[in-house]
Parts: structure tokens; sequence; C-alpha cells
């Protein structure tokens, strides 16, 4: 019961953004902390607050604008999700994905998601984007609606790759068109909200990571049980691997956003022109 009033208020939220906006993009792109200046490169068609959905959970975390952007990036037809609602604001699982079951509910095929890292591979510095190879979970998080019966495993039947093998060599083509060095690496999730420790850095190399954040695992997984194609870029906000005095604060994060703002835009709009003649 309690999860078809879930997805009762998935629907609603649906049902208002079809009312308001008429037919949905297929292709959309949720966008992470301090990379809100990315949607000065949309034709916004329509603007929407999640404060203004119905049911929509609505994100707290500064360098989040909470709306919802659809319209034309160079005549191709966008939507884009400025913010999200995280684990670490106290939200639910349920309310951690309700985006992606609204995009679901709206035919979305393709869900690029983006967010600010911290860069755990020594080779890996504060302005780098990221391309994401895969990622590690650990959440410890049941991301399938939580009140789902009998729940079965994220993900399609029969595959591990979560992140489009195309699409990630769209972004490799893109990066190469626009002069853009994209790197390549291991993102680690956690529920946050603390940044690491010194010895918990070390423990993420060891397992292979070579990035950090506190987000898009959750999403990524449940795109694909939703039968999206899904691609994932980081910002590399700050380097984790910091001297023994070295502090880490959300204001740093922001800061070095500003580093990566023209390629950021360059690059996902070079990889939205190619998505649009795949979809």
């Amino acid at each position: 019961m309690m999860y078809n009033n879930f997805l009762s208020e998935v629907k609603a939220a649906a049902d208002f953004i079809r009312g308001k906006a008429g037919s949905f993009p297929q292709t959309a792109i949720v966008i992470g902390s301090g990379l809100g200046a990315f949607l000065n490169s949309v034709s916004a068609s329509i603007s929407l607050n999640y404060s203004d959905i119905p049911c929509f959970p609505a994100s707290t975390v500064a360098g989040h604008k909470g709306a919802l952007v659809i319209g034309l990036l160079e005549g191709r037809p966008l939507a884009l999700w400025a913010g999200r609602k995280h684990l670490y604001e106290g939200a639910g699982v349920n309310q951690s994905l309700f985006s992606v079951y609204v995009m679901a509910e709206l035919g979305v095929k393709i869900l690029i998601l983006t967010n600010a890292a911290g860069g755990v591979s020594n080779l890996l510095q504060a302005g780098d984007l990221m391309l994401i190879a895969d990622h590690i979970n650990l959440m410890f998080k049941n991301f399938q609606a939580a009140a789902q019966a009998g729940g079965k495993p994220c993900g399609v039947a029969g595959e591990r790759q979560i992140y489009d093998a195309q699409l990630q060599q769209v972004a490799r083509d893109a990066a190469l068109r626009e002069g853009i060095v994209l790197k390549e690496g291991i993102y680690l999730a956690t529920c946050g909200p603390n940044y690491e420790t010194k010895a918990e850095i070390q423990f993420m190399k060891f397992l292979g990571a070579d990035a950090v954040g506190m987000s898009t695992a959750p999403e990524a997984l449940m795109a694909r049980q939703l039968g999206m194609r899904v691609l994932g870029i980081s910002f590399i906000s700050n380097s984790a691997v910091l001297p023994s005095d070295g502090k880490t604060a959300h204001e740093e994060v922001l800061a070095n956003a500003r580093l990566v703002e023209v390629k950021f835009s360059k690059l996902m709009t070079g990889i939205v022109k190619e998505i649009v003649s795949i979809t």
C-alpha cells in the first residue's frame, strides 16, 4: 500500500510537469553542486521550482538551485534538474530517488548524472572532469523503493554495466572535439555528509576508487532498473588527498566549480548534440 501511495505521488508530479510543459525531452541531466552556471546555456521554455511540483522533495544544499528547467540546447530538447535530494539531508530512499521515478514516468530514455566529487587518485586535481567508468557503492542502502514488496536486485537482469558504453564513447569524442581533457575513473559513493578521514581515503584508494562523493550511485542504479541509459560525469572539486592539517569545506567545492564552468558547458553541449541523434 505504501509503495502504491508513492507511485501515486510520482504520477501526480509527472502529470503536473506534463501539464506545464507538454511533451518532455527524452534526455535529462542532473546538475551537481556548483555546476548550475550550465543552466545559462539552455534556452529555457519553462522553469519549475521543485517546491511548486506536487509531492516533489526540495534540496536544501547550497549550490543547488532546486528547479526543473526544460528547454533547448543548441536546438536540442533537454531537461535539466538543477539539484537533487541527498540521503544526508535526511531523505529516505524514496525521496532521494523521486526525480528518477518521475523521469521514467515522463519517458526519459537517457539520463546524464553529474556531481562534485573529491579526488582520491593522485592523478586527479581540482578542476578536472572525470568520466565515471563505474562506481563503488558504500552507502549500504537498498535503492529500490523501500516499501516495495518482493524486491529484486537493481539493474537490468544479466547486466553489470550500469554506465552505458556507447554514451561513454560519445563523451570521449565530445571532449576530443572540444579540446577538453576528460579523465576517467571509478566513483565511490558514501552517504555523508562528513568529508573523509585520511584513513578512509587510504581505504578508498585500496578499493580502487578514484573519486568520492555523496550521490549518483542511487540514481544510476534506479535509472537502469527503470530502463534508462546512464552516463556519469564528475567535476573534481577538491583533492581528498590532503596534508595532515588539510581541511575541506563545501565553500571550497562551490568556489572550485568556477574552474570548470566553461569546459563543463562545452562538454555537456557536445554530448547532448550527439546523444539526441542516437535516441
